[in-house]
């Protein structure tokens, strides 16, 4: 299942890159999204990053999707950004995988200057995937609303980060 979303920060991309991969923000996110546990890795990789974070969210799913993680839903979300264009946008890999099901994602982020550089439209182009066999479909359909209120849920929170609340 293919997701695309897009959002736009109050901040130039170099401020947004900042806020991505710090790993208070990241821990700030952990924490809005209610993670029972989590952990945050932000490895510097030249003029780029990658972060790597590891959280176990409550499982508000589907009875038949429950059946697959029990009580809680086991995320890894890698992003690995690259330099800077000249421009000052950026582009990262992302993966994400549920570890405790056959459930993934894989696609870009890109932070691309808007508004003569002053803001940052953020895009990610994503492809949701249940290997599973007979009801793979039905358990994107049931997985995609809650992808798509985390990367909703991500926009809140950066614009409050960077407005300052912490």
């Amino acid at each position: 299942m293919d997701l695309h979303r897009e959002t736009t920060y109050a901040a130039d991309p170099a401020a947004v890159f900042a806020m991505l991969t710090n790993e208070g923000f990241i821990r700030y996110r952990a924490k809005a999204a209610h993670a029972v546990r989590y952990d945050v890795t932000v490895e510097p990789r030249g003029a780029g990053a990658r972060t790597t974070t590891r959280q176990s969210l409550p499982a508000d799913v589907p009875d038949f999707v429950r059946k697959l993680v029990g009580e809680h839903i086991d995320l890894e979300e890698v992003i690995d950004w690259g330099p800077p264009g000249p421009d000052n946008s950026r582009s990262g890999e992302l993966r994400l995988t549920v570890t405790n099901a056959p459930v993934s994602m894989r696609g870009t982020i890109q932070l691309v200057p808007e508004s003569g550089g002053s803001a940052t439209r953020q895009i990610v182009d994503a492809e949701l995937k249940a290997s599973v066999p007979l009801i793979g479909r039905k358990i994107e359909e049931a997985a995609a609303p809650a992808v798509v209120a985390g990367l909703d849920g991500m926009e809140e929170i950066g614009r409050s980060w960077l407005a300052g609340d912490r």
